[in-house]
């Protein structure tokens, strides 16, 4: 068995990081369906690139575009009330090709599975508080 510790991908393939979501995710106090814990992060980090890609290098950090790894599956829904008609919930998941490189998880992608370079950003903390504004308690004045 070897232990990859530095690969370099082929033609026009990239290696990124497979970050994930350690804890769910929320928006003024609501869970975002979409950064669940262990869901995949939205940007990752570019760990190798190969010969034929250009504009994206080592280090960047990348949107990347599941939509060419989505799986549709099939499931028994037992909470279905049309259980008769209806057998099965259909979940929406990727599959994405993945490597073991020195130990941790890593995605291997193409340059069109990358939408855009993060070339500037800015960490900004969530909103720890609702959203949602409630008008005072009415008062009664005899």
């Amino acid at each position: 068995m070897k232990k990859l510790i530095k690969v370099k991908p082929l033609f026009n393939a990239i290696i990124t990081t497979m970050d994930v979501y350690e804890t769910d995710q929320t928006t003024g106090g609501i869970i975002d369906t979409k950064r669940t814990k262990g869901s995949m992060k939205e940007y990752q980090t570019v760990i190798a690139v190969g010969s034929m890609v250009r504009d994206i290098k080592v280090g960047d950090i990348v949107a990347i575009n599941p939509t060419r790894y989505a799986v549709v599956e099939h499931r028994d829904d037992h909470s279905n009330s049309l259980r008769g008609v209806i057998k099965d919930k259909v979940v929406l998941g990727y599959k994405f090709n993945t490597i073991n490189l020195d130990g941790k998880e890593c995605l291997m992608l193409q340059d069109s599975d990358i939408n855009f370079i993060v070339e500037e950003f800015e960490d900004v903390e969530e909103p720890t508080g609702p959203t949602i504004i409630q008008p005072e308690k009415p008062k009664i004045i005899v």
